[in-house]
């Protein structure tokens, strides 16, 4: 009986999404923290969970983007910058996907664009606030979101394979 209200699927579903995470995460801290472009590092975090609110809707965009922003803000140290931030993603580029436009590679990097673009703004508001100049932060945040671009076209693919498993 409590047998048959479990979805299996969902729950090997969300272990692969999972895993996705935690090996985008690893990469994200390990290898390509060592490959600066004019001293800026790439940060292709919530290219990972626009994929996953775009090819499993805003529900699991939200859900797993709280996972992944909990486990972005333990990496980098911040309070609760990204857990607040990536389930906003998430759940909008879910939003986006179902009523918007479709899951193609063009349309999820328009999307990886502004969410870049969103998280470079929500990083620099603490640092203006403190007095800080604005024109080198942008100069920052336009080639972090540059450089981050390549990375999020790799991470499409992974997602787009597991949103289309059937289990």
């Amino acid at each position: 009986m409590l047998r048959d209200l479990i979805n299996l699927e969902k729950i090997r579903r969300a272990l692969l999404y999972l895993a996705y995470i935690f090996v985008a995460q690893f990469f994200q801290d390990t290898f390509f923290s060592a490959i600066p472009l004019f001293g800026v590092k790439m940060f292709f975090m919530p290219a990972v969970v626009v994929a996953i609110g775009a090819f499993e809707g805003g529900v699991w965009g939200a859900a797993l983007g709280l996972v992944t922003g909990y486990l972005t803000d333990i990496s980098y140290g911040n309070v609760a910058l990204f857990t607040v931030l990536f389930p906003l993603l998430g759940f909008f580029s879910g939003v986006f996907t179902r009523w918007f436009v479709n899951a193609s590679l063009f349309a999820y990097l328009i999307m990886c664009l502004v969410a870049f673009a969103v998280t470079a703004a929500a990083q620099m508001l603490e640092l203006l606030l403190t007095g800080n100049a604005l024109l080198p932060m942008l100069r920052t945040a336009i080639i972090q979101t540059l450089w981050s671009m390549p990375m999020a076209a790799a991470l499409y693919f992974p997602c787009r394979a597991i949103g289309r498993k059937k289990i």
